[in-house]
Order: C-alpha cells, then structure tokens, then sequence
C-alpha cells in the first residue's frame, strides 16, 4: 500500500482535481436546453472549456472543423496535466492511449493524399498534438503519395502497419486496409503495452481495454457484416487479438456468426449473452454496447484511486465528454431539436451519474 501511495498520490490527486471540472448532470440539463448555439456557447464559455471556446465565431464556414479543434486542443492540455503526474512507467504506458488520437490524424493525412487535397486545407482537419507527439504532420500532407508517405513513416511505429497495408491499397485504391492496418496497431500496442505495468495495475488496464477490445470487435463484425458485406475470412482478418477474443476460436466463431443474433449466441462470455440478448438488429446491439462502455468506465472510476485506472478513466471519460459537445454544437449548426441529438450522446456523466 505504501508504494501504490508513492507511485500515485501526486497523480492521483491532480486527476481527481482534473476531474471535478467534467460537466455535471447539471450542465448537461442547461446545454440540452439552450435555444440556439448563442446560449449553448455563452453557457459554455462559463465552464473549463472558457479558454478554449474563447473567441471562437460559429457563423464562420469552417466552424465545425475549428470548435473540433479547440476542444482537442484542451484535451491535449489534459494529457499533458496527468501524464505529468505520475512515474515512468505508468506515464509510458499513458502514452499509449495517444496512439489512438494519432491514428486519427494519420487517417487525415491518409484520405488528403488519396484526394490530393491542398495540403494547408487539410491541416484544417488535424487534431491539435502539440507536445504529444513528435510526428510532423505537416510535413506528411506535403509527401505526393501515398507510398511515398509510407517510406516517411518507415523508421517510426508507424512505418510497418501501413506498409503492412500498402499492396492491398495498391491494388485495390481503397484506403480500408490501411486505416484499419492502424486501428489494429493501436489496439496491438495498448493490449502489448499491459506487459510492463504491476500486476496489479496490469489486472485493472486489462478490464477496461480488454472491455474496448470486445466491444470494437462486437461492433465491426456487425458492420463488416451487414454493411460492407465482408465474407467471414475477411471479417476474422480483422478481429482484435485482445480482451475476450484472445484466442481464434472465439474470433472465428465472432466472425462467422451469419447473423445478430446468431452472433450474440457465440460470444465468448455469458455476461455479453445477456446484455445483448433480445437485441433484434446491428444498431440496438451498438446501444447496449455503449451503455456497458459507460457502466463500465464509471465502475473504475469508484475505484480507491491509487491506480492506472483512474487516469485511464478518466482520460476516456474527457474524450467522450467532447464528443458530446462536438454533437450537441453540430446539431444546433444543423438545427436539428434536441430530441434527435440526445440519442447520439454518451448517457453518463464521470461518478456514474445520468446525464
């Protein structure tokens, strides 16, 4: 116990500061319930998010792109707060969480290329990094191709995944294989990433990443399924090595479920049976998903917080919280009536509490 003190009494103190300026059932109820983007935005700028909602203008064209970006441009203020209170170790694994933000700009750059966009309109697009990662961005948007784009990656982490990619792309001129080539990465890297933690802390990062394994392998089989019509050797392709699905078989029998239900029946685990059980199509089993995502982040959160779960908590709580922001902004934008927007939201607030 004296150790698990010393490794996060500093951290663990900074993320429950950090994390009492979340938005509270309360908040939501007034944002839910604003007029028009006027009052959403004023009611906002009286929050943590002031700062970065701080002149931003909503008649411009390009409002949406540039409240995405201030938003992740606080969540890398975030990062940076809580990477900074903690040890070695855990820090490097925090790391890992990034990889995922990152991928998302390689993503970016990937589709900019393939478009042959200009290069200063598709920076618009990119996730403010700033201090989180060492990759030159811009410098990629100006590669002419995307093979040439791989070779500048090569002597980073990131070099063999989308090579792993590249032939497929080559012959096919569909970026799939190599967003998905980085979404595999990714999740091989956190799942990788458990080896060099405690035990103890080891058996905690597990529950909740081997959660988001289960849940993105449940989700793309459906999709790969039923929308892109994949064959099931395609599907297992891509099935996430991790959480529930560590071994083939369960991956196999994942993607070769002909159907919803079907698919619920094979789950590796009982509790997953039952949570999903009566769902009649693709779309009610994405919801249940969602809600077991949240019950299970505010599970953690409940923890004693000297433990890697509370910064890993509480970082995926934060990023769900602006997308919940970025939707509620983009349906006033839309001028959509709030009844639409709210099945779109993440339904808890951090503690557990219903938004």
């Amino acid at each position: 116990m004296i150790l698990k003190l010393w490794r996060y009494a500093y951290g663990g103190a900074k993320v429950m500061a950090l994390r009492s300026y979340l938005l509270s059932p309360e908040d939501y109820h007034y944002l839910l319930r604003a007029r028009n983007l006027d009052d959403l935005v004023g009611y906002l700028r009286t929050t943590a998010y002031g700062p970065a909602l701080s002149g931003w203008d909503w008649h411009r064209p390009d409002a949406e792109a540039e409240v995405s970006r201030r938003l992740y441009g606080n969540l890398a203020q975030v990062f940076l707060k809580v990477r900074r209170g903690f040890k070695k170790r855990e820090s490097r694994f925090l790391n890992l969480l990034l990889y995922r933000l990152v991928a998302e700009n390689l993503k970016v750059v990937l589709r900019a290329l393939n478009l042959h966009l200009d290069p200063v309109a598709a920076a618009e697009r990119l996730l403010p990094l700033t201090g989180l990662s060492n990759l030159d961005f811009q410098a990629m948007l100006r590669q002419d191709s995307i093979p040439r784009l791989v070779d500048f990656l090569a002597p980073t982490v990131w070099g063999p995944p989308l090579a792993k990619g590249l032939p497929r792309f080559e012959r096919e001129a569909n970026l799939f294989p190599l967003e998905m080539s980085l979404d595999l990465f990714v999740y091989a890297s956190l799942w990788q990433g458990l080896e060099d933690l405690s035990r103890a802390d080891r058996r905690i990062a597990a529950g909740i990443l081997g959660t988001l394994a289960d849940i993105a392998n449940i989700t793309w089989t459906g999709r790969f399924r039923d929308i892109y019509g994949f064959p099931p050797e395609e599907t297992y392709q891509y099935l996430l090595e991790a959480g529930s699905f560590v071994s083939p078989a369960a991956r196999h029998d994942l993607a070769f479920a002909p159907n919803t239900g079907e698919m619920i029946l094979r789950l590796p685990r009982r509790s997953y049976i039952e949570l999903l059980q009566g769902a009649g199509d693709r779309a009610e089993v994405e919801t249940r998903l969602r809600q077991h995502w949240m019950a299970t982040l505010a599970k953690s959160l409940a923890r004693p917080p000297f433990q890697i779960g509370l910064p890993i908590t509480f970082l995926f709580f934060k990023e769900l919280e602006l997308d919940n922001l970025i939707t509620l902004i983009t349906g006033m934008l839309l001028e959509l009536p709030s009844e639409r927007v709210v099945p779109w939201l993440w339904r808890r607030a951090a503690g557990g509490a219903h938004v």
